[in-house]
C-alpha cells in the first residue's frame, strides 16, 4: 500500500498542496477526508493520524499543526490499494489542543481496487473527551472512547465502512467549499425548549428550512451571541429528517449530563446561511465585534485577566423558598484562554464565589460569600499544577462574620471587603501574602457598606455605599502608612473602582446613579468626567482610556482618561458594545477589553444559564 501526501484547502508552500497528492496512482485509492465542526486553532490546534493493516503499521504518528498559516481543514490523505484488496485497514485520527486529546475517530475499511473513493472521518465536538458533570477531566491516554477507541456519528463504538458504499472522490466536493458563518447564522436563533426535545429518541419537532446547532460554553464558532457547533444538515454525522417528520439529532447529545450543559438552537436558512454541509469549515470570528469567550454561564460575577487566561467566578444556581431565592453550593471558578476555547473549571462546588484576584505565582484567590446552614464564608486559594482549592482564611480566622465581597491585591498584601453583619459595620480587611505562617488578618478601615476595591503599588482604594441608598456614599484611599483620605464624599451608590497599575496617581470610579468620576489621591480634586450614564457598574483603565459598563443601558463605553469634566459624547461615539445582558465587571489586558454579562438570575428549574464572558479588541488610538 502506498501513501499519498496531505492536501488541504488554502494550503501554503511545503505544508500541503491543493491536489490529490499522488502522482500516477494505481487504479484504486482511498482519500481520507478529515473535517471538524470546531474552531481551529481555538478548540483544536493539531491532528495526528495512524493507519494499521493487519496490525502492521502503514502510517504512525503523522502530525499536522493547524491554523490559518498552517495546515487547514478539510484536508485529505490518500492511500492506494495493496496487492490484496480485501485487506482491512484501521484508520485513527486524533485532534488535540496542546497535549490534550479532544476528539478521535477510528474507522475500519478497505481500499477500493478500481476507483478513487472518499471516506469522511469527521472530528466532531460530540465525540470529544468531556465530563458529564461539566468539569474538565484529566486526559485519558486511551482517548475519547474506552477499550477500542472509535467515534462514529457521535457515539463510541466500532465503525466499519464498506468501501463499495463510498462516493467517488471529487476534489471540488471536499476541498473547495465556502466557510460556514456559524456565529452570524445563529445570532437571534430560537432555542429548542426542554418540552420540544424528546430525550428518549433525541428528536425535535419537524422544521422546514433550518440550520441546527449545539449551543456550547466555549467550543465552536463564537460571536456576539454565544458559541455554536453547527450540525451537518441531513447527514449521518449531524441531523436527519425521519420518515415521521421529526428531526433526529445525534444520540450522544441527549445524555442527561450533556443536556444539562448544552443547548440546541435552530435558525432559518437564508442566502448567507445555506444548509450546513460536512465539507464547510467554520468562518473566523468577525473583527471589531464582541466575541463571547464563555457562554451559558450561571450568574458570573467577577473576572481577572493575565497571560495565563481569563479567570472568572460563577455564583451558580438558586432555589426558590418561602423567604426568597436561596443559593445552592454549586458555584465555580473557571478560566479560558484569552483567545477563547473550551473553558476549564479550576474549582467547583463553591459557596457563592464573588470576586477574585491573581497572585504572582499563578495563584488564584477569591471570596466565597457562604450559604446559611451550609458552607460558610471563606477567602479561598487555588495553586496551579495539581493544587486544589482550599480556604486561605475561614470565617473564624477572619474575625468578622460579615459576608466576603470584593478582593484586590498589590503584590504584597491581599485586601477584601466584608458586608455589615447585624449591628456591626462592614470593613476593609487585609493580610500579608509573603508570610510562611498562617496569614494574620487585620482591619484597614471600618465602613458602613464597603463595596469594591482597587490596589496598586502601595495604594488601596474602596467604595462605600453608605446607608439606605441616600447620597452618603464615599470613596476612600490609603497610601502606604498614611491616614485614610476621603477622596469622594456624598457619592450616590459608588460601585466599580480602578487604579493605574503602574502609576496610581489618580483613582476612577462610577456612581450607579449616573457618573464617571476621576479624583486625585489626596482628595484635592474630584472631576465628574461623564454624567447621565444609566447604571454605570464596572470600570477599568489602560494607559490612555477609561472603560465602563452601563448596566441599565446594556452597553460598554469608553472615554480618554484625561477627558475634561462634563465631557459629552455624540450618539454612539463613546459606545463600544450594545445589547449586553446585565454587563458588570470589566478588565483590560493587552490589546483587548474583557467583561462579564451577568445574565438572568439562575433560579429554579430548569436552569436558564445566559451569563457570558466577552472579549472585544480595543478601538484604534484616536
Amino acid at each position: 500500500m502506498r501513501r499519498c501526501s496531505w492536501s488541504s484547502i488554502g494550503s501554503t508552500a511545503a505544508l500541503a498542496v491543493a491536489s490529490a497528492g499522488c502522482t500516477a496512482p494505481p487504479t484504486g485509492e482511498l482519500m481520507v477526508a478529515i473535517q471538524t465542526d470546531m474552531a481551529v486553532p481555538k478548540d483544536i490546534d493539531h491532528i495526528e493520524m495512524e493507519v494499521l493493516s493487519d496490525g502492521n503499521p502503514v502510517l504512525l504518528d503523522d502530525r499536522k499543526e493547524l491554523g490559518r498559516d498552517r495546515f487547514q481543514l478539510p484536508g485529505t490523505r490518500g492511500f492506494t490499494v495493496s496487492k490484496d484488496p480485501s485487506r482491512e485497514i484501521r484508520i485513527r485520527v486524533r485532534a488535540l489542543l496542546g497535549d490534550r486529546i479532544r476528539v478521535e475517530h477510528t474507522v475500519l475499511t478497505t481500499v477500493p481496487e478500481d476507483r478513487v473513493a472518499t471516506l469522511w472521518v469527521p472530528l466532531h465536538f460530540l465525540c470529544g473527551v468531556d465530563a458529564e458533570e461539566g468539569e474538565a477531566p484529566e486526559p485519558d491516554p486511551a482517548g475519547a472512547c474506552p477499550d477500542d477507541p472509535a467515534c462514529a456519528a457521535a457515539a463510541c463504538g466500532e465503525r466499519r465502512v464498506d468501501s463499495a458504499s463510498l462516493p467517488d472522490y471529487a476534489e471540488q466536493d471536499v476541498l473547495h467549499h465556502d466557510c460556514f458563518h456559524a456565529a452570524t447564522c445563529f445570532e437571534g436563533a430560537s432555542p429548542v425548549e426542554d418540552g420540544d426535545l424528546d430525550p428518549e429518541d433525541c428528536t425535535i419537532a419537524a422544521r422546514d428550512g433550518v440550520n441546527i446547532a449545539i449551543a456550547t460554553e466555549g467550543d465552536g464558532a463564537c460571536g456576539a451571541a454565544g458559541c455554536f457547533v453547527p450540525l451537518d444538515a441531513e447527514s449521518e454525522f449531524g441531523w436527519r429528517t425521519r420518515d415521521d417528520g421529526r428531526i433526529a439529532l445525534p444520540k450522544a447529545l441527549c445524555s442527561p449530563g450533556r443536556l444539562a450543559r448544552l443547548g440546541v438552537v435552530v435558525s432559518p436558512v437564508r442566502p448567507l446561511c445555506p444548509p450546513k454541509q460536512i465539507a464547510q469549515p467554520l468562518c473566523a470570528a468577525e473583527e471589531g465585534r464582541p466575541v463571547v469567550l464563555a457562554a451559558r454561564q450561571r450568574s458570573p460575577i467577577a473576572l481577572a485577566v493575565s497571560e495565563d487566561g481569563v479567570f472568572w467566578t460563577e455564583q451558580g444556581t438558586f432555589r426558590d423558598e418561602r423567604q426568597g431565592p436561596v443559593p445552592n453550593v454549586d458555584g465555580a471558578v473557571k478560566r479560558v484562554a484569552r483567545e477563547g476555547g473550551p473553558p476549564e473549571t479550576i474549582a467547583s462546588k463553591q459557596a457563592v464565589p464573588r470576586h477574585l484576584a491573581l497572585g504572582g505565582n499563578d495563584e488564584v484567590f477569591w471570596t466565597n460569600r457562604g450559604v446559611v446552614g451550609a458552607a460558610a464564608t471563606a477567602l479561598m486559594r487555588w495553586i496551579p499544577r495539581g493544587g486544589s482549592a482550599k480556604p486561605w482564611l475561614n470565617v473564624e480566622q477572619l474575625g468578622h462574620s460579615g459576608s466576603l465581597e470584593a478582593l484586590a491585591m498589590n503584590g504584597k498584601s491581599l485586601f477584601w471587603t466584608q458586608l455589615p453583619d447585624g449591628g456591626a459595620l462592614g470593613r476593609v480587611g487585609f493580610a500579608m501574602l509573603d508570610t510562611r505562617d498562617e496569614p494574620t488578618p487585620g482591619t484597614l478601615a471600618d465602613a458602613h457598606r464597603a463595596n469594591r476595591l482597587a490596589a496598586a503599588n502601595d495604594v488601596v482604594c474602596w467604595t462605600d455605599l453608605g446607608q439606605d441608598g441616600a447620597a452618603n456614599g464615599s470613596v476612600q484611599c490609603k497610601t502606604g502608612s498614611s491616614e485614610v483620605v476621603i477622596v469622594g464624599a456624598g457619592e450616590r451608590t459608588p460601585y466599580g473602582i480602578a487604579l493605574d497599575a503602574e502609576n496610581p496617581a489618580e483613582v476612577f470610579w462610577v456612581n450607579f446613579e449616573g457618573e464617571v468620576v476621576r479624583a486625585s489621591l489626596d482628595g484635592a480634586r474630584r472631576d465628574v468626567i461623564f454624567q447621565g450614564a444609566r447604571g454605570p457598574y464596572g470600570i477599568a483603565l489602560d494607559e490612555r482610556r477609561v472603560y465602563w459598563t452601563n448596566r441599565l443601558e446594556r452597553t460598554v463605553n469608553v472615554l480618554p482618561r484625561d477627558a475634561p469634566p462634563g465631557s459629552a459624547c455624540r450618539p454612539g461615539a463613546c459606545t463600544l458594545a450594545t445589547g449586553q445582558l446585565d454587563p458588570g465587571a470589566i478588565a483590560v489586558h493587552g490589546d483587548a477589553i474583557y467583561w462579564i454579562n451577568e445574565g438572568s438570575p439562575v433560579v429554579g428549574s430548569p436552569v436558564k444559564a445566559d451569563g457570558a464572558v466577552v472579549r472585544l479588541a480595543k478601538p484604534p488610538p484616536p
